[in-house]
């Protein structure tokens, strides 16, 4: 073989520093494509996790919504009611307590003194009057008193028969009728500012209590409604 000419040399030259350029645009492309697809995978985890953080907030969101309507029993809140007894009023049925109470609508719990509560501030949303057979909550019921129901409350313990006859005692407009834990007697009846402890169903006062005091003059807003709020009676 011949000696290598000049020319074919810089060509071989050339040939070889385009490989090389090209080699390494390749291995750049290639960088960037994999830097890529790590930050689609990036982006695909972040939005996986701020969606469950968000569905976690909706769920609880539901959750607390759910637990002030559906009238379950809650923690007491830091709100005082602001009830005191009235020892200038009377009633003319013997053995009821009457207080003084605020009227403010709150958005939290309310600590009420009174077991069960009486009056005082209370939720927005009033409780549907009707008979329910688990705790409800307190500022919700507090809501329907404003509106002239009257709370019969029961401890849970009541033999089966007298809890039917409470049923058929509040089986009409402007009552309510729950069980309640810690009560000192095993049934009161509750208005608005007005309260009767009794040792028993079969007390004549109850009903006097209830024909007196439904929708009675004891009513901060009489005439309201009891129903269109919240809870769902049995």
């Amino acid at each position: 073989m011949g000696p290598q000419q000049p020319g074919s040399s810089k060509k071989q030259n050339k040939a070889a520093k385009n490989a090389k350029m090209a080699a390494a645009r390749q291995r750049v492309a290639e960088q960037r494509e994999r830097e890529a697809k790590a930050a689609r995978r990036r982006s695909i985890f972040i939005g996986s996790a701020a969606a469950v953080v968000a569905i976690g907030v909706i769920a609880g969101l539901a959750a607390i919504v759910m637990t002030s309507d559906d009238g379950d029993s809650g923690p007491a809140g830091s709100i005082d009611a602001e009830v005191t007894v009235a020892g200038n009023v009377s009633s003319t049925i013997p053995g009821v307590v009457a207080y003084t109470a605020s009227r403010d609508h709150v958005g939290s719990g309310v600590d009420y003194k009174q077991v069960p509560p009486v009056g005082g501030k209370h939720d927005q949303r009033w409780l549907n009057c009707g008979i329910y057979d688990k705790p409800v909550q307190n500022r919700n019921a507090v809501h329907s008193l404003e509106h002239g129901a009257v709370w019969i409350t029961y401890d849970p313990s009541l033999p089966a028969d007298q809890i039917e006859k409470l049923k058929a005692k509040a089986n009409q407009p402007y009552m309510l009728l729950t069980p309640y834990s810690g009560m000192p007697k095993p049934v009161n009846a509750t208005a608005w500012g007005l309260q009767l402890p009794l040792d028993s169903v079969d007390d004549p006062r109850l009903d006097e209590f209830i024909k007196l005091y439904r929708n009675g003059p004891q009513t901060p807003e009489q005439g309201a409604a009891c129903t269109g709020g919240v809870g769902k009676p049995a």
